[in-house]
């Protein structure tokens, strides 16, 4: 439902805050107010393409700002949480602006958006039915919509769909396994030549840095060697190494002892290092011992770490990764020579699967065929009631030969002929905006118990007609509103008389500017305008009174 429209420095709008309630809210006001102004703007919300001469006098841009309740909008919700836009699920903000530089911006809920978002979420957002129809009856997927809904076809629909979603997932399995033969022996005889490369080193987990640390220390062989010889000489050897001078402290402290108890706390650390010291210098024999020089195995390490090296430069990685290298390696060559069983496998299926959809498809095309001269008739007979003598007609347009398509094979194509003995056509070719309004009026009237729009716009709906059949025009938008939220611009008293809230728009001289102003009119007002709209400009008690008893028996 629309809540509520700010307009600002919009064509000859300069500031207009207006609140929509439930129901029928119509608008009127002397042709060139500006009522079809306020429907460009709520296109600029639903997506329309944007035009800088929409912009009013001097301002440097436009600002329109629309918010729509959807607390019970099901698909406004899904579409904004498969968009990832954030929500509370109540209200939605829309608001678009343009510049004098050409830019313009779109925003739902403050996330910028494309102006497709716009258009997408927009299809569930308002229907207009009318000359300013951009996304009704004009559009054929809006016809196939219309046609499906009538026809309860949402569990087909769903199964149609989920087949399709199969089959375009297949498909994409299908052309990532593909590749042509010689590419495909190519790949192999490159896979095993570098996983053979690899192998020959026998590469593990951990190698490099195995190989690396025995490379050091053969390295630097000589100098461990001499090196421990020279501690373990310090350390217990001369007359004057730390173990010999430890030994002649130890005896020291043990006299203070006889002397001072508070010593023999200090005598057993020093009794502690020097069996520490006693250890350390076991565990460097033992080095040394078990410690072997080999220089033909120093040059052996050299060339396997120069091989790794090579080979981490050549594969583009580091020499400690290059176990992980083989590894995948391995994977994609199991992978690839297991492809084309795979390949084999997903067509098989597929097969299955388009087998499955046209069953589906075709069942829907004889359902949606039967459906269709049900709906033609029951259109045709209600745009009777609203004065149109013509003939509604739905074609059924089958596409066999065609890709499947998410919702089904069939093109509905609505075909109209407005006057006795003419020719169907088209509906966008044959039908007046006015025409198109009471073609749309019709349509939801027969949907209304299906319909899930939030707001419906009629625009011209009355055009070309009037006396009894204007009545019924308006007796129908009334009931058609006690479920929707309907908004109507008309311009006969028949129609506006059965509107449950009321907009008059007029355009006023302000300050040398010509402004356009829209007030929500009171009983008492409403009464003064429908009597305007009986009368013209002179206003008489006749028509006051006529006013009065229109708007009693709405």
């Amino acid at each position: 439902m629309l809540s509520q429209l700010f307009i600002a420095d919009f064509a000859i709008i300069d500031k207009l805050n207006l609140d929509f309630k439930r129901g029928m809210t119509v608008l009127t006001g002397e042709t060139g107010a500006g009522k079809s102004i306020l429907l460009d703007a709520l296109g600029l919300i639903l997506g329309d393409r944007a035009d800088t001469n929409v912009i009013r006098g001097n301002s440097d841009k436009t600002d329109i700002t629309a918010i729509f309740f959807i607390k019970n909008n099901d698909d406004v919700n899904q579409k904004l949480k498969t968009l990832e836009i954030e929500s509370n699920n109540d209200e939605l903000f829309i608001r678009r602006t343009i510049k004098k530089d050409g830019r313009s911006r779109a925003y739902i809920n403050d996330t910028p958006v494309p102006i497709q978002t716009l258009r997408n979420i927009g299809e569930s957002l308002i229907e207009i039915h009318g000359q300013h129809a951009h996304q009704s009856l004009s559009q054929p997927k809006k016809q196939r919509q219309l046609l499906d809904q009538y026809g309860k076809y949402d569990k087909i629909l769903t199964k149609l769909t989920e087949t399709y979603n199969d089959l375009a997932s297949i498909d994409k399995k299908i052309n990532e396994l593909e590749i042509s033969e010689v590419d495909l022996e190519s790949t192999l005889t490159l896979l095993k030549y570098q996983i053979e490369e690899l192998n020959k080193l026998a590469i593990e987990k951990s190698e490099y840095a195995k190989l690396s640390e025995e490379y050091k220390r053969q390295s630097n062989s000589q100098h461990i060697i001499e090196t421990c010889q020279e501690i373990i000489t310090e350390l217990s050897e001369t007359d004057n190494s730390i173990g010999t001078r430890l030994s002649k402290c130890r005896g020291k402290i043990d006299e203070l002892c006889q002397i001072d108890s508070a010593f023999k706390n200090i005598s057993n650390l020093v009794e502690i290092a020097m069996i520490q010291l006693n250890e350390a210098t076991l565990e460097i024999r033992s080095y040394l011992d078990g410690f072997n020089m080999d220089i033909s195995q120093l040059s052996e390490l050299e060339n396997k770490l120069d091989k790794l090296n090579e080979l981490a430069r050549k594969y583009k990685t580091r020499p400690e990764e290059l176990s992980n290298h083989l590894n995948q390696l391995i994977i994609k060559l199991n992978e690839l020579e297991g492809g084309i069983e795979k390949q084999e496998e997903l067509k098989q299926e597929k097969e299955k699967l388009v087998t499955e959809y046209h069953n589906i498809s075709e069942r829907l095309t004889k359902e949606r065929i039967q459906t269709a001269i049900v709906f033609s008739n029951e259109i045709t007979n209600k745009l009777h009631q609203l004065g149109m003598s013509g003939k509604l007609e739905i074609k059924i347009e089958t596409m066999p030969n065609n890709e499947p398509r998410p919702q089904g094979m069939d093109n509905v194509i609505f075909m109209v002929s407005t006057n006795p003995g003419q020719p169907l056509r088209p509906i966008t070719k044959v039908a007046s905006g006015g025409e198109l309004s009471r073609i749309g009026l019709a349509i939801q009237i027969i949907c209304s118990k299906e319909n899930n729009s939030s707001a419906m716009i009629f625009d011209e709906v009355d055009a070309g007609i009037g006396g009894s059949i204007a009545e019924i025009v308006g007796k129908l938008l009334n009931a058609l509103a006690k479920n929707n939220q309907i908004l109507c611009v008309t311009h006969l008293p028949q129609v506006a008389s059965c509107g449950h809230h009321h907009f008059k728009v007029t355009k006023k001289a302000v300050a040398g500017e010509t402004c356009t102003k829209v007030i929500e009119l009171n009983q008492k007002e409403r009464v003064n305008e429908i009597a305007r709209m009986l009368a013209g400009m002179e206003v008489t008690d006749e028509s006051l009174a006529n006013a009065e008893k229109m708007l009693a028996l709405k």
